[in-house]
């Protein structure tokens, strides 16, 4: 073999993992015990949902967590990683609608997206669309609720800045996504999900295996002391403590059986609405 390619491979053998890591609060569990032991051979990148998804696609990123809805769209070329997701049955708390008006009385208003996630803003166009509610979408970024003008009828706010304010107080309509997606169907709702591209999967496979078991036991360890993480969130964002701890135990990081149906009825979802080009097969990397 050419000494420079040889060279190459091995260095390329040799790289860390590059692992994505989404800025917000709701994956520290996940992350509690691979942020204390600093792994030489796991390289984390952190960044928004949005950043990730296009990374992992780019590939450069290895595994990330990303949107799932960026998972519907790049499921031939990634795998997810098995028992790990960020998903809710019920109220997520992080993600939500702010409004002027009640949900019904949103057609022809305008709605402030976030960039930042794929997912919540299919899952608000697909909560909407049998109530024939067709709102004028626009791009936005919000740090504060002074972000939100007066001639903005409501706004979509996901991750920490939907926790940070007392936003029930601010406008008279707040929703759930989450809990209106389990009153529609009974389901869990998965937000985020853990992907491996196959190539690197197929090339790598020890590597992929032994992080997987590196990530399953940092987050066994980050459940187990949810108190702890709960506080360092609070002192970090400045946000309640008692806020942080519910929204913890609310959260869900598996991915059963019925995590996997509750997706599948989101992505049967989007590809009945032209959302998604193809019907997506969900694959794992344990098959």
């Amino acid at each position: 073999m050419d000494k420079l390619l040889y060279s190459r491979l091995k260095n390329q053998k040799d790289n860390p993992v590059r692992l994505g890591r989404i800025q917000y609060m709701n994956v520290a569990p996940v992350y509690y015990d691979l942020d204390i032991k600093n792994y030489l051979n796991i390289e984390i990148i952190v960044a928004p949902p949005s950043a990730l998804n296009q990374m992992l696609a780019l590939e450069q990123l290895d595994i990330s967590s990303v949107s799932s809805a960026a998972y519907a769209r790049n499921h031939h070329k990634w795998q997810l990683l098995p028992d790990l997701s960020i998903s809710s049955c019920g109220p997520v708390m992080s993600v939500k609608i702010v409004s002027r008006y009640l949900l019904e009385n949103l057609n022809k208003k305008k709605i402030i997206l976030t960039s930042e996630s794929e997912t919540a803003v299919d899952l608000l166009k697909l909560l909407l669309a049998p109530k024939n509610i067709n709102p004028k979408f626009q791009q936005k970024s919000i740090s504060s609720p002074q972000c939100i003008k007066k001639e903005d009828s409501a706004a979509l706010l996901i991750g920490d800045i939907a926790l940070k304010y007392p936003w029930e107080k601010i406008f008279p309509h707040v929703y759930d996504l989450g809990e209106l997606w389990t009153e529609k169907t009974g389901l869990p709702f998965i937000f985020g999900v853990w992907a491996v591209r196959k190539k690197f999967a197929s090339e790598y496979p020890e590597k992929v295996q032994e992080l997987i078991k590196k990530i399953n036991h940092s987050k066994e360890k980050g459940l187990a002391n949810i108190k702890d993480i709960s506080r360092m969130a609070s002192q970090k964002l400045d946000i309640n403590i008692d806020i942080c701890h519910e929204y913890y135990q609310r959260l869900n990081f598996d991915l059963t059986e019925r995590h996997i149906k509750g997706m599948t009825y989101f992505f049967s979802g989007l590809y009945e609405k032209g959302m998604i080009d193809t019907p997506v097969e969900i694959t794992t990397t344990n098959g």
